[in-house]
């Protein structure tokens, strides 16, 4: 065992070093406590403290490479072997010559760390919980982010009574800045101020995250080396992460003690598994917490943190629902004419209404369209490329413009911040949308370029000044927030590569189907080659939107994801309608001899009729004679019939179809018999037409259910007749080529 060497820190680290500094295996601890490691299978004594002597009435020597046995009871020594991974045992109540300790035990590495703090007589629990329960209400009835931070700090203060307490927010860069403050009153105001990334270096924040809730009792006290039963505690130092009374670097109390504090308690803040914030405790006297007590601050800081996430996800949902229907309103205008730039530039809402950017501009092949406070037409195509080099991604945001990218003037005062987002891969056609300069005065805690100072001897120390200092702040623009940038990809996505590639085709395919509707068969392979493809792209972005931002938007951009999902489902149908329809005229035929009412039966199941239209009752006459045809076809005839009368009936106060036989004229026909809206008897033959319907839009329909109908009938050989009055219901009649 080596006791002297082993009190030493166990690597040097300068300041300019320190987020490399190994804080987790440092080989110390706070001098409130005591350590005792020891083999998790052997239970054997592998580390302690070099207090711990005080505790045993035993020499260090004696202590180290000893059983756990000989210091502890059995039921204590049994708990240890239930011990997890990561997880602290329940804190239990020891009594170590006449005093009272707390001793908190957790597995790691394969060794068992145990620690003993002061106990401390618990305060009446009742009213503890109450009070915690009276700050966690009141920590709920608060929405806005800056009153929630205001409301933890003041109470967080009157809880545990420390001299400052700080909730401490990071930015992007880690750098942090105090966003409120509860104080004493004869304390200066660091409301505001800003410190460096380097004050709370990385792997500090890491331990933070790890952690949760970590106490420093005394910052002018010295810490107490860990010794080893073998070797030097430094060659093999214990893993310190999970301590109650880790140390802190010496750097770190060097930095507290330029500061005049003399006790710190520190809480992670974490949102979305990363850190915010802290909430920062200083005292300037030596002050202890007990566990309990930190406990609960961990408890309540875990609130204050589910409620920044709640508060921070309303604002989002809020800003997203507005994005959504301002996306949809800019989609139907390009819709419209199917005008991509005449949709997001001249419509009643515009691009630049998608984000708080002060400009936008659209780019389209050659052209260019800018709207609001944007750069000059040269410097935007500049950038657009630019932009290009450094990413093939589809889009690339910045509020450092002049920092990130090369151009050849300067934007700052309408772009220093822009969001792009490329329509195609394959060309610069873009939306991007521009930010401008906001200077602005940061005030830091102590000059920001001097966080370290160099003393004569050459070694860097942390700085020693903390009056405020103010840096004007120029070349940056506010941040693109997150709803922003999702709202352009969101647009992108709907103005989409397919979409701008196949709309031309869409319509003239549209076109030639208006003009060719008498003879379908020629265009058949094309409704279902070139037809579908964009379709497949509408349907397949919108089903993306709806899997990523469903649950963001508001009931009308729900209703807008299911009206354009609904759309292409409908359209889908009417090319299956359409091309089933010519394949009438070219598919052969297969008859044989089969019951009418066994297929009728077949389709009321296969329709669900019982589920989707409980109210109908459909009659199928068993008795009537065998129908000589293609069953496939057959099939199809009777289903036609039978949807039309299941919707053109729903409406009535007892919907009702029949289906039987009868002879007319001697001729054998069958028939569909409904109770619904019925029409006038002189459209008889209209109805059989393509695309003609007598109704609105309150019915869905394609139009050529029946001429499918007519066109089954006609490869038959048969006849088909309607009967019909307005509001009497209607009766289809058909016969078939006898055999």
């Amino acid at each position: 065992m080596a006791e002297g060497p082993s009190a030493l820190y166990p690597k040097r680290v300068e300041l300019n070093e320190c987020d490399k500094e190994p804080i987790h295996i440092l080989g110390k601890i706070q001098n409130h406590g005591y350590l005792i490691v020891c083999d998790a299978v052997t239970q054997n004594v592998t580390y302690c403290s070099a207090n711990t002597e005080a505790i045993f009435d035993k020499k260090v020597s004696e202590i180290l490479g000893s059983s756990l046995t000989h210091f502890f009871e059995s039921p204590i020594i049994q708990s240890l072997k239930t011990l997890t991974g990561g997880a602290k045992s329940i804190p239990q109540k020891v009594r170590l010559k006449e005093v009272n300790y707390l001793l908190i035990a957790h597995l790691n590495a394969g060794n068992i760390l145990l620690e003993l703090e002061p106990y401390e007589n618990a305060s009446d629990p009742f009213k503890y919980q109450i009070q915690l329960s009276q700050i966690v209400t009141q920590l709920n009835e608060v929405s806005d982010e800056q009153q929630m931070c205001d409301v933890a700090a003041t109470l967080i203060k009157k809880l545990y009574d420390y001299d400052r307490v700080m909730i401490y927010r990071f930015d992007e860069n880690w750098d942090g800045f105090v966003l409120s403050e509860a104080r004493e009153d004869h304390l200066e105001s660091w409301l505001g101020l800003r410190y460096p990334a380097s004050d709370i270096p990385q792997q500090a924040r890491k331990l933070f995250l790890k952690q949760g809730v970590r106490i420093i009792s005394n910052v002018n006290s010295d810490p107490v080396a860990i010794l080893a039963a073998e070797g030097d505690e430094r060659e093999n130092p214990v893993d310190l992460s999970g301590s109650e009374l880790r140390a802190s670097s010496p750097i770190h109390i060097e930095y507290l003690k330029n500061m005049n504090v003399g006790a710190t308690l520190t809480a992670a803040i974490v949102s979305k598994g990363t850190l915010w914030g802290l909430i920062a405790c200083h005292h300037y006297e030596p002050k202890f917490i007990n566990y309990y007590e930190r406990e609960s601050c961990k408890f309540l800081t875990q609130v204050f943190s589910n409620q920044l996430i709640l508060s921070s996800a309303n604002t989002l949902l809020e800003k997203v629902n507005a994005s959504a229907v301002l996306r949809n309103i800019l989609i139907e205008q390009v819709s419209k004419n199917w005008d991509i730039s005449d949709g997001l530039i001249n419509g009643s809402s515009t691009l630049l209404d998608l984000t708080e950017a002060d400009g936008a501009a659209l780019l389209l092949g050659d052209t260019l369209y800018c709207l609001g406070q944007t750069p000059a037409e040269d410097a935007i195509r500049e950038l657009i490329n630019s932009i290009r080099k450094i990413t093939t991604e589809n889009s690339y945001y910045t509020s450092t413009v002049s920092l990130d990218l090369e151009t050849s003037g300067d934007l700052t005062d309408k772009a220093s911040g822009v969001l792009c987002v490329f329509i195609s891969k394959l060309q610069n056609d873009c939306m991007i949308w521009f930010k401008p300069e906001k200077i602005k005065t940061v005030t830091w805690a102590g000059n920001p370029d001097k966080a370290v100072k160099q003393e004569k001897n050459f070694r860097l120390s942390p700085r020693k000044s903390f009056e405020k200092w103010s840096v004007e702040q120029k070349g940056k623009s506010e941040p693109w927030k997150d709803y922003e940038i999702a709202a352009a990809a969101a647009l992108r996505q709907n103005i989409s590569e397919i979409i701008l590639k196949k709309y031309e085709e869409v319509k003239l395919l549209n076109r030639k189907l208006k003009n060719a509707y008498e003879d379908l068969e020629t265009f058949s392979y094309s409704v279902a080659h070139d037809l579908r493809a964009p379709l497949r792209g509408v349907d397949g972005f919108t089903q993306i939107l709806k899997e990523d931002y469903y649950e963001q938007l508001d009931d009308f951009g729900k209703s807008s994801i299911e009206t354009i999902l609904d759309s292409a489902k409908n359209m889908n149908q009417l090319i299956d309608d359409i091309l089933e329809f010519s394949r009438v005229s070219q598919f052969e035929m297969y008859s044989v001899s089969f019951q009418l009412s066994e297929l009728v039966e077949d389709l009321i199941d296969f329709l669900k009729v019982k589920v989707n239209y409980p109210n109908t009752q459909i009659i199928c006459d068993p008795k009537m004679p065998p129908v000589y045809g293609d069953p496939n076809m057959i099939r199809q005839l009777v289903q036609n019939l039978i949807t039309n009368a299941l919707k053109y009936s729903e409406k009535a106060s007892q919907p009702k179809i029949e289906v039987g036989s009868e002879y007319l004229d001697g001729q054998l026909f069958y028939y569909v018999k409904d109770n619904g809206i019925g029409f006038e008897q002189k459209h008889d033959k209209r109805i059989f037409k393509l695309f003609n319907r007598l109704v609105g839009e309150e019915y869905e329909g394609s139009g050529i259910g029946l001429a499918i109908v007519a066109r089954i009938v006609k490869k038959h050989g048969g006849k088909l007749l309607v009967k019909s009055e307005p509001n009497e219901g209607s009766i289809f009649y058909f016969s078939v080529e006898q055999k």
